[in-house]
């Protein structure tokens, strides 16, 4: 069926769709980053205080590698495969029907051009049917589909995504090494580290040297949240 009329409302029914499907990867791109910022935070938070064995922190590490990318594929991968028409997409119809729950004066008329133009594909005289066609979308052309989806609709979104990364930031600047440390371990998670004691030994002497098998007195200083009884020189 040759009608210009027709050819650009399917034109501006399927600039309507990608669009729709843009607002739902825009969408689903800020829950997944809501996701991933409120796991990663979980996850170096509780191994900087534990510090968890190796089984532990390759659990963790894969587990959030493998929710990090199911819901990325699901929530954003899918989404912009049917914007670029290489998944699976919603009907004609289906949009007509989106489209007309926004622009309800033109909703009847635009199912009826789709469900219209069905019957001139099986139709040997379609010439009736082609003008009904061609003055139906004439009245409906100068509407603007994709202006039924609003993507600054998606701001409200960013409530998810706000307070974790106002903690994840605050956390950097105020104590970077409770993530870095924990992060590193997480990553390294094929080796083995020791949690490091409460306290520290500084040396206050400058001459450490000492005549073999003779008694010298070290001049040591604790510093920690908790103070050993004893110190031992091995």
């Amino acid at each position: 069926m040759k009608n210009s009329n027709y050819k650009k409302l399917i034109k501006n029914l399927d600039a309507f769709i990608r669009k729709y499907y843009l607002n739902q990867a825009l969408r689903g791109g800020l829950y997944w980053l809501a996701t991933a910022l409120v796991m990663y935070l979980v996850f170096s938070l509780l191994e900087s205080q534990f510090w968890f064995s190796s089984g532990v922190r390759k659990l963790m590490f894969f587990s959030f590698i493998g929710i990090a990318l199911g819901s990325f594929i699901f929530l954003v991968g899918k989404p912009l495969l049917s914007y670029f028409k290489l998944g699976n997409r919603i009907s004609n119809e289906k949009a007509a029907e989106i489209v007309g729950d926004h622009f309800t004066s033109v909703k009847d008329k635009l199912l009826n051009v789709l469900q219209l133009n069905e019957q001139v594909q099986g139709t040997q005289d379609s010439s009736l049917l082609i003008a009904s066609i061609e003055q139906k979308t004439s009245d409906i052309r100068v509407v603007r589909f994709p202006d039924a989806v609003d993507l600054s609709q998606n701001r409200k979104y960013l409530k998810y995504v706000a307070p974790p990364l106002a903690i994840l930031l605050v956390l950097l600047f105020a104590a970077p090494t409770l993530l870095t440390d924990s992060t590193n371990r997480l990553i390294r998670n094929n080796e083995e580290f020791e949690k490091p004691a409460p306290f520290t030994f500084s040396v206050n002497q400058d001459k450490l040297n000492v005549v073999q098998y003779s008694d010298v007195e070290i001049d040591v200083e604790v510093d920690g949240d908790v103070i050993p009884n004893d110190a031992y020189i091995s």
